[in-house]
């Protein structure tokens, strides 16, 4: 059934062909859809809470609520998977409601991305080039009972990329760092390496149209790190788990809402003027 529905969503969206190019998926969800009419799967796990919501929206009148009562947490909201794209750029917006003052976890997923068309990162030894995206990072040294989110870490394969939101970038509320009641705009675009072992891949992240995170040497196939397979993109989704990890549960259940999602093949970006330099303070793990 899974595979048949996914088949219908690529022909009735029109992008069946290997040459295709532009948007894969939008959605503002106000069509009166239900979730499990807007993707291909929604998977939750662990106690969370996930509808659609009119509580606050980005634009229109509905956004998806998650809500995250235990640690570990989680839903993937999964489009249909697409053929192969050498890039992809991702736009979603993400607003956390009162209540996460204090409960910021280690790491909270905002989407995971695969060169297989089945959501699935293969087997080891024979391992397929995905990343796992945490738009939420405070690292394991971090402090729970901080009242923002400081920074990212974006793990491909076992490689953990992280960066600080500098206190000097000023989002769209002209305040640093990730904080509540505020919808910020993340934007991430994703090329594979020309080659395995080659050091071209691209990662880019803005936040706000602030670029926090800028890469051009990933090596997404690997040898060295057992993940030389993968052509293309193929498949990802949207939402995520909370990762407590060293800080422990959330003292209170915690409200995140997502809003006017949106994939494609090009970087579709509506920036206006300058983009101020990535931080400088990257790691590599």
């Amino acid at each position: 059934m899974k595979l048949s529905q996914s088949a219908l969503m690529i022909a009735v969206l029109g992008y069946a062909s290997g040459a295709f190019a532009g948007q894969i998926f939008s959605n503002d969800l106000e069509s009166g859809a239900a979730l499990n009419q807007i993707f291909y799967d929604v998977n939750t796990y662990d106690g969370v809470q996930v509808s659609l919501s009119s509580d606050v929206a980005h634009s229109g009148s509905k956004s998806i609520k998650i809500t995250y009562p235990n640690d570990e947490a989680g839903v993937e909201l999964k489009p249909a998977a697409f053929p192969s794209t050498k890039s992809l750029y991702i736009r979603k917006y993400e607003y956390f409601g009162p209540g996460w003052e204090g409960n910021w976890p280690v790491g909270l997923k905002t989407s995971r991305y695969f060169t297989r068309p089945d959501f699935n990162t293969g087997a080891d030894g024979s391992a397929y080039a995905y990343m796992s995206e945490k738009l939420v990072w405070q690292t394991y040294q971090g402090s729970s009972s901080d009242q923002y989110a400081r920074g990212l870490c974006m793990a491909v394969y076992n490689q953990d990329i992280e960066a600080t939101y500098p206190s000097s970038t000023l989002f769209g509320n002209n305040l640093p760092y990730i904080r509540t009641g505020h919808w910020y705009k993340m934007e991430t675009w994703l090329v594979l390496n020309s080659a395995v072992d080659a050091a071209d891949g691209v990662m880019q992240v803005w936040i706000d149209d602030k670029l926090v995170l800028d890469r051009k040497d990933v090596v997404w196939r690997s040898s060295s790190r057992g993940v030389p397979n993968g052509t293309g993109w193929q498949s990802m989704w949207f939402g995520g788990n909370y990762s407590g990890a060293v800080f422990g549960p959330p003292n209170t259940a915690v409200n995140r809402y997502i809003d006017d999602l949106y994939l494609s093949t090009t970087l579709d970006r509506t920036a206006t003027g300058p983009t101020p330099r990535a931080p400088s303070n990257l790691t590599v793990q």
